[in-house]
C-alpha cells in the first residue's frame, strides 16, 4: 500500500497535476498542503470511543452469558493484560495499512457515488469499494478451493507446503465476509466525513482485536 501511494504521488507530479493531502483523504480541504495530525487525532478518539462501547457490550455478554462475540471461532473477547499488550504492539501496523488502503480505495479512486445521498448513493459507492477491498481475498479463495473441489488438494498445499493448507482452508471462509463488513463501515465513515481516518482506525482496531483477542498464545 505504501508503494502504490508513492507511485501515484510521483505519477501525478509528472503529469503536472500533483496530488495534495486532501486528494489522498488525509486532510481537510483547508489544510490540503500538509498531513492533518489534528484530524487524525480527533478521528482516533472517535473510533476508540465507538470501540469502547462495543467492548463494554462484549464484557457484559461474557459476564452474563459466558459467551464472547464470535463467528465460527472467537472474534472479539475481553483482553487479558498480555493480550492487551499484544494489541498495542500490533495496532500501529494495522493502522498504517488501513489508512493507506482507504486512501487508495476511498479517496484516490472515489467514484461519483461518493457524493450521492441516500441508500442508492451508498450502494453505488459501496459495491465498488467492497470489490476492491475483498478482490484479493476472493482470488486467494479461488486458488485455494478450486483445486480442492477438483480433487487435487488445497491450492496452498500445491503451491507452497501442507503447512499452509489447514489455516488457509479455514481462514478464507471467515476472512471474506469480515472484509465486506469492514468495507461497509469504511464507506459509511468516508461518505460522512470526507476523510479516511475514522473508517481506517475503526477497522484497524477491530482487525487487531480479532487477531490478538481471539488467537492462541503460546
Amino acid at each position: 500500500m505504501l508503494l502504490t501511494t508513492i507511485l501515484s504521488w510521483k505519477k501525478s507530479k509528472k503529469k503536472n497535476e500533483p496530488l495534495d493531502y486532501c486528494d489522498l483523504g488525509l486532510s481537510a480541504p483547508e489544510k490540503k498542503d500538509r498531513f492533518d495530525w489534528g484530524l487524525l487525532g480527533k478521528s482516533t478518539i472517535v473510533s476508540f470511543l465507538m470501540l469502547a462501547f462495543m467492548y463494554i457490550l462484549c464484557f457484559v455478554c461474557e459476564k452474563a452469558f459466558l459467551l464472547d462475540f464470535r463467528f465460527i471461532w472467537p472474534f472479539f473477547k475481553g483482553f487479558s493484560f498480555e493480550r492487551f499488550l499484544q494489541f498495542l504492539a500490533y495496532f500501529p501496523i494495522f493502522a498504517i495499512f488501513f489508512i493507506l488502503n482507504n486512501s487508495k480505495i476511498f479517496a484516490q479512486m472515489r467514484n461519483s457515488g461518493t457524493a450521492k445521498k441516500g441508500f442508492k448513493g451508498f450502494l453505488s459507492c459501496w459495491s465498488r469499494n467492497a470489490l476492491l477491498m475483498v478482490g484479493g481475498i476472493l482470488l486467494l479463495i479461488f486458488v485455494e478451493y478450486i483445486p480442492f473441489f477438483i480433487g487435487w488438494g488445497p491450492g496452498a498445499d500445491l503451491l507452497f507446503s501442507p503447512t499452509f493448507g489447514g489455516p488457509f482452508m479455514s481462514l478464507m471462509i471467515v476472512f471474506a465476509p469480515q472484509i465486506l463488513v469492514f468495507s461497509v463501515l469504511c464507506t459509511i465513515a468516508y461518505r460522512r466525513t470526507g476523510n479516511v481516518y475514522i473508517g481506517a482506525m475503526t477497522v484497524a482496531a477491530m482487525a487487531c482485536w480479532i487477531i490478538t483477542g481471539g488467537s492462541a498464545i503460546l
